[in-house]
């Protein structure tokens, strides 16, 4: 096959020549895998029955975090004895839901003061003017400071323009008056 670039149309960019591969081998296209190795046991379960054993093994069926919390009671029903072990094991349970709330609270806080301090892009005024003059003013500065000319001989005041020096004055320091 001739190695050019291949053109879809003609306004396109060319695109570099198609990858050509080696066919598969033959042992990859018919592979032959072992027969199902069920056990015993699950062979003589009904479809039912094993679709159900699966699922209680894969908890597919179960509530998740959330849903388990949602279904604890809110109120306290019955009051264990004071000092029991009970009612320290619920008061440590409720400790423990508060800070985890709490938690998640202080998480949310962060996360929303992240978003609201982000990206200030849609804040902006994005520019309504047509005028590419009115833009283009606004994009430079207002105030032109007057950049800093160095001193030489192109900017001496015309009462300095009377000292002249020679090679030997300017040599000794002596200027002619």
């Amino acid at each position: 096959m001739p190695n050019h670039a291949q053109l879809i149309h003609a306004s396109d960019p060319a695109y570099a020549p198609p990858v050509i591969r080696p066919p598969s081998p033959a042992s990859s296209v018919g592979t032959v895998y072992e027969p199902d190795q069920t056990s015993q046991s699950d062979a003589e379960l009904s479809k039912e029955e094993f679709e159900q054993k699966w699922l209680a093994k894969l908890h597919l069926d179960d509530l998740r975090i959330e849903e388990e919390d949602n279904l604890r009671p809110l109120l306290i029903d019955p009051r264990p004895p004071p000092d029991s072990p009970e009612e320290k094991l619920l008061v440590q349970n409720i400790l423990t839901g508060l800070r985890s709330r709490v938690r998640q609270l202080e998480e949310d806080a962060v996360f929303q003061q992240l978003i609201m301090s982000g990206s200030k892009v849609g804040l902006e005024k994005a520019p309504s003017d047509s005028d590419i003059d009115a833009l283009m003013r606004n994009m430079m500065p207002t105030q032109v400071n007057t950049p800093q000319i160095s001193d030489g001989p192109w900017n001496r005041k015309r009462e300095d323009s009377d000292i002249t020096l020679s090679h030997g004055t300017a040599m000794r320091g002596e200027v002619k008056d």
